[in-house]
C-alpha cells in the first residue's frame, strides 16, 4: 500500500458468518479524505465498516487500513488499528452522561492525544 493511503480493500468479499454479504469490493480511502457510507437498509454498510475495523475477519481478497494487513491482524493490534481510524456510528455510540464536547475530550484523552 502506497503511503498516502490509508485504507485500501482489493478484491475483497465480505461475509456475515457464512453468508455473503459484499462481493469484490475494491476501495481506496487516501490520507485527508472525509468519507461518507451511505445506502439503503440492509446493502452492507455495517458490514463494510466492521471489516474495516477488524470486527469482521477479512476471509477473502487484500486489505490493509492504516497499515495494518486486515489478514493477519493479531488481536492485540485491533485496538491499535481502531485508534487509528476515525469511526462515527449512526448512533453515535456517545457516553450518555456527557455532551459531544465531553465524549471527544474523553476519547482523546483515552487515546494518548494532546492539546494541538
Amino acid at each position: 500500500m502506497e503511503n498516502n493511503k490509508i485504507i485500501e480493500l482489493l478484491s475483497v468479499d465480505i461475509y456475515q458468518r457464512d453468508n455473503l454479504i459484499l462481493s469484490d469490493i475494491n476501495l481506496t480511502i487516501n490520507a485527508g479524505e472525509f468519507v461518507y457510507v451511505t445506502g439503503k437498509v440492509g446493502t452492507g454498510k455495517s458490514s463494510l465498516i466492521k471489516t474495516l475495523n477488524a470486527e469482521l475477519p477479512l476471509q477473502k481478497g487484500i486489505g490493509e487500513v492504516a497499515g495494518f494487513n486486515l489478514q493477519n491482524i493479531k488481536h492485540k493490534a485491533i485496538s491499535q488499528l481502531r485508534r487509528k481510524l476515525g469511526v462515527v456510528f449512526q448512533d453515535f455510540r456517545l457516553l450518555p452522561d456527557r455532551n459531544v464536547f465531553d465524549n471527544l475530550e474523553f476519547v482523546l484523552k483515552a487515546t494518548g492525544w494532546r492539546n494541538r
